[in-house]
């Protein structure tokens, strides 16, 4: 069971540092992201921190999946990584359900994703 354990958080952690480095190659395409979801949830008066907001996301996603590799504040980073997951699948799953956002910029230009995929 250690095992399955150390491999997913193995797994996990290359997932977040490759998610983040690819948003960080263009923020400000991951600002038009957020842009996009603040207008969808009329919060349009965040739009001018977006770019900020769209680095720290990337810095603070690299951040955790470093962490998480070398197994650094483990409660800490488990805690972020739940939080973090559990925020993003709402964003995902309401862009599905209500068919708002056409691609969910998860893995910024790279790869284009539905979100339901």
């Amino acid at each position: 069971m250690k095992i399955i354990a150390q491999i997913s958080r193995f797994l996990t952690g290359i997932l977040f540092i490759i998610s983040g480095f690819i948003k960080a190659n263009d923020p400000l395409g991951f600002s038009y992201k957020l842009d996009e979801y603040f207008e969808v949830f009329h919060l349009s008066w965040l739009s001018h921190v977006s770019l900020i907001l769209a680095i720290v996301i990337c810095a603070f996603e690299i951040g955790l999946g470093v962490a998480l590799l070398l197994g650094a504040k483990m409660k800490f980073t488990a805690w972020s990584l739940l939080l973090m997951i559990i925020f993003f699948l709402f964003l995902t799953f309401y862009s599905w359900w209500f068919d708002v956002v056409k691609d969910c910029g998860c893995f910024g230009d790279a790869l284009h994703l539905k979100p339901f995929e």
